[in-house]
């Protein structure tokens, strides 16, 4: 017998198949993991901004396993503290007003890789959140650079770039950012775009607070004007004191480019104050024949060509145009200059219609 065993054993390790059981079966395989969205998603903790975040969007939902952060007023956490998150930029977040931010992350449902994070700011007025929307999308740049985001629907204001989208409504501020680092730009680029646009549509309905713009952004003419092409100043226009805060507006006609601002003030006395803060700069003249009131101007932008411009009341609301920096250089011909900009006949012409409005 035990030789028969042993023969037996043999032949078996000589010509048995190797997917044949041989004993004991194997354990069985471990179970799935739950997908992270199985139960719904997460909850936001944080009673004041909970409603303003859907628990699942486009495949997504918030992340079932980790909190939400809060910063600033009635919240756990300093202020300060958003310096870290805004990778030191929380001077200029405060040069606006904010108060409060939250962070919060969505988790793909398919258990894949892919993130989504928000971070909802509130400030301390309508105006500052707004600046700090034109200050994410136009900033320093050129709106007619093709870098620059793309309007999308949303709130008061959306501006979606690659994997990212900022989203503005009353005294809130969304910024909101794709993650994935399996993907190549093209591949991110793609697969945000089936994904944030649903949240921001959805978030900016939630938020609270005016979907219009601020009187200055939206005393702007809107003929000509570049998509996203507003930029916002809480502080004084042109960096002259006592102008107060306004909007500048990007314009394009054919090769022409050029800006016009809105301040508008609460009473006509207020206006013609900025008016004659203007008209005291040094070089600056008095026209006649536009308005309650008209100034002529040069201003220096940085390191660039001084640009002029023309200003004007009309009630309560002070108007300018002017050259568009972004398109002049030193050392240009008059032909040159006068392809890419407006002459002062012309900036007159568009700041009569302005007043007139």
């Amino acid at each position: 017998m035990v030789l028969a065993g042993a023969v037996a054993a043999a032949l078996c390790a000589a010509g048995c198949k190797k997917d044949e059981p041989q004993g004991a079966p194997p354990p069985p395989a471990p179970a799935a993991r739950p997908a992270a969205c199985a139960g719904g998603g997460g909850t936001i903790g944080d009673a004041a901004s909970a409603p303003f975040f859907p628990r699942t969007t486009g495949g997504f939902c918030l992340d079932p396993n980790g909190a939400e952060k809060t910063f600033g007023e009635s919240a756990p956490l300093p202020l300060d503290s958003i310096c870290d998150m805004f990778d030191g930029e929380c001077e200029i977040y405060k040069g606006f007003g904010v108060r409060r931010v939250v962070e919060a992350r969505y988790v793909s449902g398919s258990g894949g890789t892919a993130t989504v994070d928000v971070h909802l700011s509130k400030f301390g007025s309508t105006e500052g959140a707004y600046g700090m929307f034109t200050k994410r999308t136009v900033g320093d740049g050129d709106p007619a650079d093709e870098a620059t985001p793309r309007p999308i629907d949303g709130g008061g204001a959306a501006a979606m770039g690659v994997g990212n989208v900022y989203l503005w409504r009353g005294q809130y501020l969304a910024e909101i950012t794709y993650n994935d680092e399996a993907l190549a730009e093209a591949a991110l680029k793609a697969s945000s775009e089936k994904v944030l646009p649903g949240l921001v549509k959805e978030m900016g309905s939630k938020l609270p607070g005016e979907a219009a713009l601020p009187p200055a952004a939206a005393a702007l003419p809107p003929d000509n004007l570049i998509p996203l092409g507003i930029r916002y100043e809480t502080k004084d226009v042109l960096g002259v004191d006592g102008a107060g805060p306004g909007a500048f507006g990007y314009y394009k006609e054919g090769d022409k480019r050029y800006r016009v601002v809105a301040v508008v003030r609460d009473d006509v006395d207020q206006a013609k104050d900025v008016l004659s803060t203007l008209s005291k700069l040094p070089g600056a003249a008095r026209e006649k024949g536009i308005g309650d009131g008209a100034v002529r101007l040069m201003h220096k932008e940085g390191e660039g060509p001084a640009t002029e411009w023309l200003f004007a009341r009309a009630d309560k609301t002070v108007y300018g145009v002017g050259d568009e920096s972004r398109v002049l250089r030193s050392g240009m011909t008059s032909d040159e200059h006068a392809k890419l900009t407006l002459g002062k006949d012309e900036k007159a012409a568009r700041l009569k219609k302005l007043v007139a409005r």
